[in-house]
C-alpha cells in the first residue's frame, strides 16, 4: 500500500472513530435528559397532578432536549407528546395543543409499530376528540394486537367500550368482556376498571359477571369485589 493510500486509510478510520465517540456521546446526552423528564412524570403519577408550572417547563425542556438531541427515538417523541398531553390537562398548555400531542404519538407509532404505548394513547385522544369512531378502533386494535396483556392496554380499551355500551356491536360487546376477563387477572387493572365503571354508573354490568360467572368465583372472596360489588 502507498503511503497516500496509507494516509486516507488511517484518515478515514480517524473520521469514523470521530463519528462513533460524537454519536455515543450525543445519545447518552439524550438518555441523561429523558430520565430526568421520566422521573418528573413517574413523581406526577404518583401525585395525580403535576405540582406547578416551573416543574412542566422544566421537564417539557428536559424532553425536548432529549428529542433535539435524538429525534428518530420512538421514546422521546412519544414522551413529549405524553407531557404535553398532561400539560393542557393540567391547564400550562392551551387545548389547541392536542393536535401537537396526536402528531407527536403518531409519529412514534410510526418509529416503533409494534410498540402498544403510542397506539392506546392515540386511542384514548381521539376517543376525546371524536368518540368511538373507525379511526379510535383502530387505534384500539392496534393496542390489542400490539399489548394484548398490557394493563394500560386493557384498561383503556374496557373504559372506552363501557362508555358506548348502548351502542357497541354484539363483537364489541364480547371484545369488552375479553379485556375484562385479562383484567380480572391483575388486582390493579380489576380495581382501575371498577372504579371507572362505578364513576359512570355501570359497575352493575362488570358485577354481575363477577357474581355469576363461574370462573369468577375465588374473585367474589376479594376485597376489591367487597369494595365496588357490594
Amino acid at each position: 500500500m502507498s503511503e497516500v493510500k496509507r494516509n486516507i486509510a488511517v484518515t478515514f478510520l480517524f473520521l469514523v472513530c470521530v463519528y462513533g465517540l460524537y454519536a455515543a456521546y450525543t445519545r447518552g446526552n439524550a438518555n441523561a435528559w429523558y430520565f430526568k423528564a421520566e422521573f418528573a412524570l413517574n413523581d406526577w403519577a404518583a401525585e395525580g397532578k403535576i405540582p406547578n408550572i416551573q416543574q412542566y417547563t422544566e421537564t417539557l425542556a428536559a424532553i425536548e432536549k432529549a428529542h433535539s438531541l435524538d429525534p428518530g427515538h420512538p421514546h422521546y417523541v412519544h414522551m413529549l407528546g405524553r407531557i404535553i398531553h398532561l400539560g393542557i390537562d393540567n391547564e400550562f398548555e392551551s387545548i389547541d395543543k392536542l393536535s401537537v400531542v396526536k402528531r407527536k404519538y403518531l409519529k412514534a407509532s410510526e418509529l416503533r409499530p409494534l410498540w402498544p404505548d403510542p397506539w392506546v394513547d392515540l386511542a384514548r385522544l381521539n376517543h376525546y376528540l371524536h368518540g368511538y369512531n373507525a379511526e379510535t378502533q383502530f387505534y384500539l386494535e392496534r393496542a390489542l394486537k400490539t399489548g394484548p396483556f398490557v394493563d394500560s392496554v386493557t384498561i383503556s380499551t374496557v373504559e372506552i367500550l363501557l362508555l358506548h355500551w348502548e351502542e357497541l356491536s354484539g363483537g364489541d360487546r364480547a371484545l369488552l368482556f375479553e379485556q375484562f376477563d385479562i383484567a380480572t387477572k391483575q388486582a390493579k387493572a380489576l380495581k382501575a376498571v371498577l372504579s371507572f365503571a362505578q364513576q359512570i354508573e355501570q359497575e352493575k354490568l362488570l358485577c354481575l359477571q363477577l357474581k355469576y360467572n363461574p370462573k369468577y368465583i375465588k374473585k367474589k372472596k376479594s376485597k376489591i369485589f367487597k369494595q365496588f360489588c357490594k
